[in-house]
């Protein structure tokens, strides 16, 4: 059972210590990974609680650093936003760096002010994610060669290859998140909308799916019953750290 807490690299009360607080503790008391949050720039109705929001792979980098053990998530990138192959890159070095502790949790966004701020546009970006995702991993593979409709190389040098490749975790409860997780993903990773019957009905067609959702504490057992594998929560401190552990370990 995959057990994973959300660090507070969001929202006013994000802090350095704050994140080393929750990453330290699930470190101790043997939570399998730790988790941060990304939003890059938002309107108005994303303010609270995505004003203010810590890089999460830039995080997740300074975390490597002091700790050993704990797996080292994200929850999840926006996929869409950012050019694969710049984030091949990074989860490549921090795959080598952390000593292949990190899983890489994607999505496609909700939120469509970022999208127009960053001049991305909002409607394709399933497609563009899977563009995405196919590449990235071509890259990780030492492969010289890509053809796709947004992205294409020829006689292309990428190291380093990450060695073991990131698990690539989908979040969302689309059709699409969920084929994205079938096709090009290692576990499914969803939120927000997905309930305990969902995972319940998407278990009962798709056994071989690993499903891990970001959920709150009280629906754990609800969706461990449905057939999930884990679950990835939100801890207030090191206590509650403590607290869950003990409960599931």
């Amino acid at each position: 059972m995959h057990l994973g807490a959300i660090l507070p690299n969001f929202g006013e009360e994000s802090s350095p210590e704050a994140v080393r607080q929750i990453a330290e503790a699930a470190e101790e008391h043997a939570l399998d990974s730790v988790w941060t949050t990304e939003h890059l720039i938002v309107g108005p109705e994303a303010v609270d609680p995505y004003g203010r929001v810590y890089h999460p792979l830039v995080t997740l980098g300074w975390i490597a650093g002091w700790t050993e053990r704990v797996a080292l998530g994200t929850s999840i990138v926006i996929l869409p936003l950012h050019h694969p192959v710049r984030l091949a890159k990074e989860a490549a070095t921090l795959q080598e760096l952390s000593g292949g502790r990190l899983r890489l949790g994607v999505g496609v966004g909700w939120h469509e002010d970022e999208f127009r701020f960053m001049g991305v546009p909002f409607r394709g970006r399933d497609r563009r994610a899977n563009e995405a995702l196919r590449l990235m991993k071509a890259l990780w593979r030492g492969e010289p060669s890509f053809a796709g409709e947004r992205w294409s190389f020829e006689g292309a040098t990428f190291a380093p290859l990450p060695r073991p490749e990131p698990e690539i975790w989908v979040g969302g409860s689309s059709r699409a998140a969920l084929r994205r997780a079938l096709e090009l993903g290692d576990v499914w990773h969803p939120s927000r909308r997905s309930d305990a019957e969902h995972v319940r009905r998407v278990k009962a067609d798709h056994p071989e799916l690993r499903i891990v959702p970001r959920t709150r504490v009280e629906l754990v057992e609800a969706f461990l019953d449905a057939g999930a594998e884990g679950a990835v929560v939100t801890l207030a401190d090191a206590g509650d750290v403590r607290a869950f552990a003990a409960r599931y370990r």
